[in-house]
């Protein structure tokens, strides 16, 4: 089972509440510029890779990718020709 614990403890804070502080702060700076800036030092931080996500992104993906595999598993049943072998 996944772990759960808030973002606070994990030392991380809401995206959409950063931003606000940021807009508070920087008020003459364009949303664009903002996110660009907050990317950027995202990216340099981590290298770009996605390090938490939230418990139900697992959750979400497991089920997605059992749906692909049902449908590739009842493709592979039929035969060129559409009858099941």
């Amino acid at each position: 089972m996944v772990e759960r614990f808030t973002l606070g403890d994990a030392g991380y804070i809401m995206y959409s509440d950063m931003l606000d502080r940021l807009r508070q702060r920087f008020p003459s700076v364009p949303q664009w510029r903002l996110d660009q800036i907050v990317s950027a030092e995202h990216d340099a931080i981590t290298g770009g890779i996605l390090q938490i996500v939230p418990a139900e992104v697992e959750s979400g993906a497991v089920e997605m990718l059992e749906r692909e595999s049902d449908e590739r598993e009842q493709h592979d049943v039929r035969s060129d020709d559409g009858e099941v072998a």
